[in-house]
Formats: C-alpha cells, sequence, structure tokens
C-alpha cells in the first residue's frame, strides 16, 4: 500500500512568513521557498509557454480538471480576479494533465471566461514536482519564480483570498494585513461554526507540516464542535499520514455522507484506496 498523504489548507500569513525565512533551494519540489526552475509547457494548440514570466512580480498557476464542479468553480474566481489585475504584473496559467481531453478543457476554459493560456502537463511532470494531491490547486510564484502560496480551492471567498495573496506577493499589503483575513479579532468567532473553524485552520497548517498527531487533534477538537465534512477530511488527511489508511478511508466516507460533493474526501479516499 501507497503512503498517502493529503496536502491541505495553509494559512497565509504563516506560509509567507516561513517562505521568507527558508533557504532558497533548486527545484527539488514544491515547498514554500522552493525555486522552479524557468520551465515552458505546451499549450493545448501546441506552442511553448512559460510557466513563470520574467516580467511577472506574481506568477498564478492553476491546477485543474475537467468534469469537476469545484474546477469549474475555481475558474470562474479566476477569471474575476484576471479582470482585477489585469493591468498589475501578474502572470496568469492553466496548468491540466496531458490525460484531459483538449476540447473538454476548451470548452470549460470558454464557459468561466478565464483568458489565461492552458499549459499541457505531459505526464503530470509539475504536479507531481510541486507534491500536489487534489484539484483545484493554486501555486504563486514570486519574481523569483520561488513558491509564495499554495492554495486548495474554498468554495466560498475563494477569489478574495487569491487577491490578497496576490496584493502580499506584489508587495501592495503587509503580513499584518493578510494574517487579518486568517485570524480574525476573536470576537468575530462568536458566530455559529467560528470555533470549529480556528481549530481546521490550525489542523490545515499542522498537515502541511507533516504534524500528524496533532493534526488530529485539531481535528477532533473541531469535530467536538459539531458533525463537519471538513473537519472529517482533517481527521482523514491526517489519518493518511500516519498510514491509518482504513480509519482515513472511514473518515473520508463520513465526510462524503456530509457533503456528497466534498472534493477533497473523494481524492483524499481514492489515494488511500491504491
Amino acid at each position: 500500500m501507497l503512503n498517502c498523504r493529503s496536502r491541505a489548507y495553509l494559512p497565509l500569513a504563516l506560509a509567507l512568513a516561513t517562505a521568507a525565512l527558508l533557504p532558497v533551494r533548486a527545484a527539488a519540489g514544491g515547498e514554500l521557498g522552493d525555486v522552479i526552475e524557468s520551465l515552458e509547457l505546451k499549450t493545448l494548440d501546441g506552442r511553448k509557454v512559460a510557466v513563470a514570466s520574467k516580467k511577472a512580480q506574481a506568477n498564478v498557476v492553476v491546477f485543474f480538471r475537467t468534469g469537476q464542479e469545484f474546477s469549474a468553480d475555481a475558474l470562474k474566481a479566476m477569471a474575476e480576479c484576471e479582470k482585477e489585475f489585469a493591468a498589475k504584473p501578474v502572470n496568469w496559467v492553466g496548468v491540466v494533465s496531458d490525460t484531459e481531453p483538449a476540447e473538454a478543457v476548451k470548452q470549460l476554459v470558454a464557459e468561466a471566461g478565464v483568458r489565461m493560456a492552458v499549459l499541457v502537463d505531459a505526464g503530470d511532470a509539475l504536479y507531481g514536482r510541486l507534491e500536489i494531491r487534489l484539484h483545484p490547486f493554486t501555486v504563486i510564484l514570486d519574481k523569483d519564480r520561488r513558491v509564495a502560496v499554495r492554495e486548495p480551492f474554498h468554495k466560498i471567498g475563494y477569489c478574495d483570498r487569491l487577491r490578497a495573496q496576490i496584493r502580499f506577493v506584489l508587495k501592495e499589503i503587509s503580513a499584518e494585513e493578510v494574517a487579518k483575513l486568517e485570524n480574525p479579532d476573536k470576537g468575530t468567532f462568536r458566530v455559529p461554526g467560528g470555533v470549529a473553524r480556528r481549530h481546521l485552520n490550525y489542523g490545515r497548517l499542522l498537515l502541511e507540516q507533516k504534524k500528524w498527531e496533532k493534526a488530529l487533534e485539531q481535528a477532533e477538537k473541531a469535530l467536538g464542535e459539531g458533525p463537519l465534512a471538513a473537519a472529517y477530511v482533517l481527521r482523514g488527511s491526517a489519518l493518511a499520514g500516519l498510514g491509518r489508511c482504513p480509519e482515513a478511508i472511514a473518515a473520508f466516507d463520513e465526510a462524503l455522507r456530509l457533503e456528497p460533493g466534498e472534493q477533497a474526501a473523494k481524492e483524499g479516499r481514492r489515494a488511500c484506496g491504491k
């Protein structure tokens, strides 16, 4: 059985602060601070396009798939953000596997209204190099092609999240301003689900750091607030990281029972089933 792991959400302010302290490394993987070498991929029509533009201060790379509701939603959010940053040094590219049917990709892109070039990742090489486990997933590289942001899809406020992240990479706002989006004043947590959300955010950070046991603790605390699909996904991801796939599958199944369309649970379960 393969050791299945799930890379989950990482709060942006902590992520970027960590990236700033990390030594610059050659293109080894997709950890924060890693440098992705200059790379060109072919577009759907065969042209070669750079993943990261030399002229851009921020390079937004979104990995998506056809036939997936969340990918469609992510691209629609991207279309909104593209327009807002049209006059700024931001480069946008979409990336799909070479197993995706080209016509289906073109239709999805047209329906979403994005203008970005769509690149074909032969053998899912870039996807693997960046150590991504889910679709859709966004990576933002800074002007030096360092991985500055790793962001899975969120059904609520995705464009708002990307907007803040891009502005941070462009140095338009501070880490403190971004942190407010991820760590609101305690008063905001008085709304229903606020306490659980804190545990989920912290648990996702721990997952990114591969602190599986501690992430599992946060999942249990979140579940103590109520039966939340996201908390079961966190539990399953932590158990998968520990190599406890039968228990992880049970957690993912519970998430899917609560939210049948929960893509992270579906992909986590699929990874554990290998």
